[in-house]
């Protein structure tokens, strides 16, 4: 009996998960920055509510705060999971952050590419292996910039590239790495069906 008790435990814990990771993602807090900002990025600039239309729409500052506020969608939920049940639970509230901020419950306003959140929710599942990958970006990107050339591209494809093999090196599990390639797997069908203007 215990060991039924223990999955059913379990399976409420990962429902719980994924709804609070949902909704979290679900907030529209780019919309929200944007607009207090004076603008909104559905209607100007990129027609997105992402950080980097942000930016452009109302300078560093505000774009600042709005990416810093998207990754905290992806960062929160994981790391409350982690911290409180175990790595699956988290990824399983990454997954539902991810939905959240791609495919949002609250009205009708269209989700974001969830770049940002993926990025906060990846880092979170395996932070030695961000770490190295932001720093590649990072580095990718002054090199470029050193030769007058603009890297950023470059450097968040080094990134997004370089995080599986990093994070299989520090997780050293196949099916941890697995679990990060179906998050990777909805943040590029996302950013596929994701049109700008």
């Amino acid at each position: 009996m215990i060991g039924g008790e223990s999955l059913a435990i379990d399976a409420v814990a990962t429902a719980i998960a994924l709804l609070a990771g949902y909704l979290v993602g679900s907030i529209p807090l780019s919309r929200l920055i944007a607009r207090a900002a004076g603008h909104d990025p559905l209607l100007e600039g990129e027609r997105n509510s992402g950080a980097a239309n942000v930016w452009k729409l109302a300078g560093p500052g505000w774009g600042l705060l709005t990416l810093t506020g998207d990754l905290a969608k992806g960062v929160v939920p994981v790391a409350i999971g982690v911290v409180s049940w175990s790595w699956s639970i988290g990824w399983v509230a990454g997954l539902g952050a991810l939905l959240g901020a791609s495919w949002p419950a609250f009205g009708r306003l269209p989700g974001g590419r969830g770049v940002a959140v993926f990025a906060g929710v990846a880092f979170t599942l395996a932070p030695p292996a961000g770490v190295v990958s932001v720093a590649l970006t990072v580095l990718v990107v002054a090199v470029a910039r050193l030769l007058g050339r603009n890297g950023r591209v470059a450097g968040i494809a080094i990134g997004i590239a370089s995080f599986p093999p990093l994070f299989l090196a520090v997780q050293q599990d196949v099916a941890r790495l697995c679990a990060l390639l179906v998050l990777y797997l909805v943040a590029a069908l996302r950013f596929a069906t994701t049109r700008t203007r």
